[in-house]
């Protein structure tokens, strides 16, 4: 009786879309047997009392990236945070791709066609992205008016992006804002130069579990000022309003926004030729390699999935030849076409 009293209450305090993942995974498996029955119900059981301790939560965490979510939840785990402390995951890179109404059903939806028309992603993948969007976004519109809310960022576009879109979705929220950037924050307790020059960390996921806890623990985190907020926030409605918006760049401590998709092609056939020049010899190499590469020498944080349709673009325009199956980066191995061995 107590596991059924359990399960009522679990079943209520369900989000719309856990339950929604519920009834699905019930209707589409009718013979389920007792077992996986008894664990279907643990598993709601767990949710529920899950979302019962974010609601207690006396601090709200919101975070930009599966990494960086992951590495701040391992922090906090076998702590007291775990009952003082809830972490939002916006689980995208949001440097590229539209974001207009990204704070509604139908901009998340408009977002995963523009991804489903450029990348190759695993159905998993794309479901996971439009569940967790649409799940993160319903629990930033649901902090509660008591609740302090982190927000931990970066200086690459992606966190950047993402400080101003949720701050434009809390607008008529008065809850207290704390902005922690992972770079500001990692050179205020640690004194590396040369990391400072190597502009380390570029992305809040560079950062490991042990540095994100003492960041929270040891930066000093002042409330984000009135007209800060409005500022950021302003820059943030207007994203959510422009339809063009697609690359976004960080540049002198400000995002700089356009619509060139070529825009890395170049240092992409720069990486290459560079790679060509150390390795002494021109051949076909993985993919992957060339796209970590890239990666690794970039100054914007972009994501190897974005690097690795712009250089599929590069394969159809006749610059890169390939040998393997173009459906995933782990398949294929590409080589710079002769006429672009070297800088025209």
């Amino acid at each position: 009786m107590e596991n059924i009293n359990r399960l009522k209450q679990a079943i209520k305090g369900l989000s719309a879309e856990d339950a929604k993942s519920m009834l699905f995974l019930l209707l589409s498996n009718s013979e389920l047997s007792e077992e996986k029955m008894r664990a279907m119900q643990q598993s709601i059981i767990k949710i529920g009392e899950e979302e019962q301790v974010t609601k207690n939560a006396q601090t709200v965490h919101i975070v930009f990236g599966d990494s960086p979510g992951g590495s701040l939840s391992i922090a906090m785990r076998d702590t007291d945070y775990e009952l003082t402390e809830e972490i939002i995951v916006l689980p995208d890179i949001l440097s590229v791709g539209p974001v207009k109404d990204l704070h509604i059903e139908v901009g998340i939806e408009d977002r995963f066609r523009w991804f489903q028309e450029r990348y190759i992603l695993e159905d998993d993948g794309l479901e996971h992205y439009m569940h967790g969007m649409l799940k993160a976004v319903e629990k930033v519109m649901n902090i509660s008016s008591n609740q302090d809310i982190v927000i931990w960022t970066c200086q690459n576009a992606h966190e950047q992006t993402g400080l101003r879109l949720v701050l434009a979705w809390l607008k008529d929220k008065l809850n207290t804002v704390f902005v922690l950037d992972t770079f500001t924050a990692f050179h205020e307790i640690y004194t590396y130069p040369q990391l400072v020059e190597e502009c380390y960390p570029k992305t809040s996921g560079e950062v490991t579990s042990e540095n994100l806890r003492l960041f929270y623990e040891q930066y000093e985190l002042r409330p984000l000022q009135k007209a800060k907020r409005q500022a950021l926030c302003k820059e943030g409605l207007l994203m959510l309003a422009n339809e063009k918006n697609i690359i976004r760049t960080w540049e002198h401590q400000e995002l700089w926004y356009n619509l060139d998709e070529s825009r890395d092609d170049s240092f992409i056939i720069e990486c290459a030729q560079r790679m060509y020049l150390e390795d002494g010899k021109v051949e076909y190499r993985k993919s992957a390699r060339l796209i970590g590469e890239v990666l690794g020498h970039m100054e914007q944080f972009v994501g190897g999935k974005w690097i690795e349709y712009r250089l599929r673009s590069l394969i159809e325009q006749g610059v890169f030849s390939y040998k393997g199956n173009l459906k995933a980066m782990r398949y294929y191995e590409v080589k710079l076409n002769d006429e672009y061995l070297t800088n025209h």
